[in-house]
Formats: C-alpha cells, sequence, structure tokens
C-alpha cells in the first residue's frame, strides 16, 4: 500500500525571494554583469553564462549560504554549468516545436489537399480550417502552460545533480512538483511578478531592462532553491 510524499517543512520566504539581492555587498557590480551577459543572450552567447550563474544561486540557497550571490571569478565553470541546461532546454523547445509542427501538418495538408474541389467543398474546407486553427491555437495555450510549469523543476535538477540526463527524468520531476506543490506554484508566482517588475528597466532609458530581466531570473533561482531545500523528497 503506497503513502503519500510527506508534506514540506515551512513556506517560501516571500519578501526576501525580492530582497536577497541588497543584502550582498557587491550586488550593484554581481547584477551589472549578469545584465551584460543577459544582453548577450540575444547572440546566445550569454544563455550559458546566465544560466549557470542562476544554477549556482539556486545551489548556494539550498546549502544555506546566506548571500546566494555567487562570485564573478570562475566564468569556465559557470559557462559549464550553464551550458548542460542550455542543452535541456532547447531540446525541450525544440521538442515543443516538433510537435506543434506536426499538429500544424495535420490542420494545413489536408486543406491543401482539397482546395481545387467545388465551392461547397471549399466552405466546409474553410469552416474546418478555421475550426483546426481555433484548437491549434487552445494546444499552444495548454502546451506552453504545461513547459512552463514543468522546465523549472527539470533545470533545477539539472543544477542540483549536474548531468544532461536527469533533465529527462520526468517521473521524478514532477513527484517533486507534486510534493511541493503549494512552494512550487509560490515560486512560480514570484517569477512572474518579478518579471512585471523587471519591465520598468525601461524607465531608465534602456540601460536598466537587462540588468533587471537578470535580477528577475534570480528572484526565481533563490524562490527555487528555498522549495528544494524545505522539500523533504528529493530533486
Amino acid at each position: 500500500m503506497s503513502s503519500a510524499a510527506p508534506p514540506v517543512q515551512g513556506s517560501v520566504d516571500f519578501g526576501r525571494s525580492f530582497t536577497f539581492v541588497t543584502e550582498d555587498p557587491e550586488w550593484v557590480k554581481k547584477i551589472l554583469i549578469g545584465g551584460a551577459f543577459a544582453l548577450a543572450c540575444s547572440l546566445l552567447i550569454g544563455v550559458p553564462f546566465v544560466l549557470g550563474y542562476v544554477a549556482r544561486t539556486l545551489r548556494n540557497v539550498v546549502a544555506g549560504e546566506p548571500q546566494p550571490m555567487p562570485q564573478w571569478d570562475d566564468l569556465g565553470g559557470i559557462f559549464s554549468d550553464g551550458l548542460r541546461l542550455t542543452v535541456v532546454y532547447l531540446l525541450y523547445v525544440l521538442g515543443f516545436v516538433a510537435v506543434l509542427s506536426g499538429l500544424g501538418c495535420i490542420v494545413v495538408l489536408p486543406m491543401m489537399a482539397l482546395s481545387g474541389s467545388g465551392s461547397r467543398a471549399s466552405e466546409a474546407l474553410g469552416l474546418l480550417g478555421g475550426l483546426g486553427i481555433v484548437a491549434l491555437y487552445g494546444v499552444v495555450m495548454v502546451l506552453s502552460l504545461v513547459l512552463f510549469v514543468y522546465l523549472p523543476a527539470v533545470l533545477a535538477r539539472v543544477a542540483m545533480r549536474g548531468t544532461v540526463a536527469d533533465g529527462f527524468a520526468w517521473r521524478e520531476a514532477l513527484a517533486f512538483i507534486q510534493a511541493n506543490l503549494g512552494n512550487y506554484l509560490l515560486s512560480l508566482v514570484i517569477y512572474l511578478l518579478a518579471s512585471f517588475l523587471a519591465q520598468f528597466g525601461i524607465l531608465l532609458c534602456c540601460v536598466g531592462v537587462f540588468p533587471a530581466i537578470f535580477w528577475a531570473y534570480l528572484v526565481m533561482a533563490v524562490a527555487l532553491g528555498q522549495t528544494v531545500r524545505l522539500s523533504r523528497v528529493p530533486i
């Protein structure tokens, strides 16, 4: 007879997820460097550095470090940590695109095959095509939501365990989410709020946009790190 997973001890500290940055005396320098790498993400060069720094911040939170933001003195190690997360992220995104492309073909190809039919067939085809597009849009929304909820647990697992293969241990990732549902969802809400606040970086004549985006990623790392630290079920 199976038993339910034991509950977590405590809750994610909502306030500290946002204020932890200022507890570090070098927070301005660290955020500005991270903002530069966030800017470089537009060329894909900065992605492993940003994700690697996020991974190290998460691990420091899990370890109980009072100032979880690491130094930028090990760029090679940060890049290596982030490269694994980047590979996992891209593989999931490519899988997502492949599924959508397949569904799109299912909708479009019959329409192309029947496009030379009579007027009645064309009307029916137009109606079915419209319904198919609406259905496809609904599938996109659902799959996007699933990916948004699922991916943070996967990336946290890779950050903690250090292998690409751990990014595809979906049973363990789902068990972690289920066992920590309240804290996990709170972490996602915290990230959404931080992302919203980061948009106000444009008020600094665009200079503050990328540091603000980087700060939002760190907020997510701290909130998710607290979830991992409080959990009785290993990530």
